[in-house]
Formats: C-alpha cells, structure tokens, sequence
C-alpha cells in the first residue's frame, strides 16, 4: 500500500527536540543559616518548527524540480524499475506524479482508477460464453487482455520502487495536498489501497455473469457488491489477480520494514 524504491524515495523525517529546563535551588549560608529564597527558572515556549519548502525537502538530483517540470525526471528515475520496454512506453503520458496520486486516492475510496489510467485499457472488447440455458461465464480471453500491464506490474524492482517512492515523496505529498483534506496523509490513502485490492478473492472456478442492458454483471451477488476498484482487478481474471497481489504484498512489506 507498502509505499518499491509503498512507488518511491527517502522519506523526510522532522526530529522533534524537546528542551528540559531543569529548577536548580542554590542554598546560600546567611545569618541563622537559612537557605536562600528559591528561584525558579521560566522556560521559555517553544519556537514553531517550521514547515520545510518543497525545495528543501526534495533530493539533491531533484533539486529545482517542481510538480508542473516533474516528469522528465520521473522518466528517467522509473525506466529501469523494469526490463520490460513496455514500462518506458507508457511513462510517456503527462503530469505522472499527480496520475499516480490520483490513482491510488480514487482506489483507497474504493472508485475504479478509469479516467487516470485510460492508455491500459485493452483494445479487445469483454466475451462471455453461453453455456446453456441462462448460464453465462466469462470467457477466459477476456482475462487474457490484461496480461501485458500485469507482468509489466509484476516485473517492478520491490527495492527500486520504494528507494523511488520515498524520493517523489515530497512531490507526491504537493500532489496529494491539492486533493486531499487536511490533515490526512498519502501514505494511509496508500494503506487504503492496498487493502483494497488485496481484499479482492482469486476465483477458482468460472465466474458467471448475468446480462443487463449493455453491460454485464457478476452473478455472485458478494463479488457484485465488491467496490468498482476491487471489481475493475477482479475482470483482470485469476492469473493476474493473483500476480498483481503477489506483487503488492511485498511492496507492503518492503515499506513496512523501512
């Protein structure tokens, strides 16, 4: 959800010092030997901390580097994340950080990513076949359209991923606060996520579906009540499911172990 290099590089951690001004009592021989009158020292308040700059926050190599200039960067910091050329090809669309905050906010509520990542929809159309009767399954092509950004996903670097995660992070959290409410961090909306997706069942049998107007829908009425996101991986079909959680179960644990 865990934030591979739970996408992405260093994470920035404010040491809080806590200064402990400690009463000292100075006894002083008098007439009668009585001790002096004891003073207390004020502690004075605090100084605020500061909120760091995006500028100084970000990493050397980033330096300079703002949300609206980030994504020649993030090309070139991502490409090697993968062997597969396929990864390259699509690091070509725009405004990537804001695409992956984007992404994974509309998951972690449990709305279907669609909109942010329209380049992996397949050109195949979904079939079905028709058993007999009312019985229809999903045709086992279908799950096959989803093959290439499944493997693509499951050929990450883990570590390389989440070194590049906590890099981005200060571009990713300027991302996030132009979306997000006050006071809620991106890396619970990532937890979020990755419950979300890893909550989803890997079937084990064909899934039947019932036909409405122009669309199908899942005919086990506890997978139809499933979240659009959960449902979006599901369509992945089996194989992919299970690929794609494999992957995200140890990006979890990658950030989790940081």
């Amino acid at each position: 959800m865990a934030e591979n290099n739970r996408t992405i590089i260093g994470i920035f951690i404010a040491l809080l010092v806590i200064v402990i001004a400690a009463v000292i009592w100075w006894l002083r021989p008098g007439d009668g030997g009585e001790p002096a009158e004891t003073v207390t020292a004020a502690t004075p308040a605090p100084a605020p901390t500061p909120t760091p700059s995006l500028e100084e926050r970000l990493s050397a190599r980033l330096a300079g580097t703002t949300l609206s200039t980030s994504d020649a960067v993030v090309r070139e910091l991502a490409a090697n994340l993968s062997a597969n050329p396929k990864l390259a090809a699509w690091l070509v669309n725009e405004d990537l950080v804001r695409r992956y905050v984007n992404s994974v906010d509309n998951i972690a509520s449990g709305v279907s990513p669609r909109k942010q990542l329209e380049f992996l929809r397949p050109n195949e159309g979904f079939k079905v076949n028709v058993k007999g009767g009312d019985v229809i399954v999903v045709e086992p092509s279908s799950y096959r359209r989803y093959d290439l950004p499944a493997q693509v996903f499951a050929s990450l670097d883990t570590d390389g991923v989440v070194a590049l995660y906590r890099e981005l992070k200060p571009l990713i959290d300027e991302a996030y606060g132009e979306i997000g409410p006050r006071g809620r961090s991106f890396d619970s909306r990532l937890d979020a996520a990755f419950d979300q997706l890893l909550a989803v069942p890997v079937l084990t049998r064909p899934a039947r579906v019932n036909q409405q107007v122009v669309t199908y829908a899942w005919a086990d009425e506890e997978l139809e009540l499933m979240s659009a996101a959960q449902r979006h991986l599901l369509r992945m079909g089996p194989d992919n499911v299970s690929l794609i959680q494999g992957k995200l179960e140890e990006l979890k644990a990658a950030l989790a172990a940081e």
